[in-house]
């Protein structure tokens, strides 16, 4: 799978995830058109670059690996309030991508 297979993969579970986000609102948020958020979804953007990439993940309270690596599906999980907060916070998405790898390498 791509990197623009994951992202159009990915993008409509974020946004769903952050309280139903829409294109339109994504878009506006990003500064590009409700298209280019739609044809990332329908991975018709071979190259969109770092810079939009990296603004889509900030509004999203992710990481660009988190974003672009691999698919993600949306799973109800119940946390303590402690963590929900960390991960509500400006680092939540550096925390949210270290417990991912801290999944995938247990030691």
């Amino acid at each position: 799978m791509t990197a623009v297979d994951v992202i159009s993969a990915n993008l409509p579970v974020l946004r769903e995830l952050r309280d139903r986000m829409g294109q339109l609102v994504l878009a506006q948020k990003v500064g590009v058109s409700r298209r280019t958020i739609a044809r990332l979804e329908k991975a018709e953007v071979a190259d969109p670059g770092v810079d939009l990439l990296t603004r889509i993940g900030s509004e999203l309270g992710v990481t660009l690996p988190i974003l672009t690596q691999r698919p993600l599906r949306a799973v109800t999980l119940a946390l303590p309030e402690d963590v929900c907060t960390v991960l509500a916070s400006p680092e939540g998405p550096q925390t949210l991508e270290a417990m991912i790898r801290a999944a995938r390498h247990p030691r």
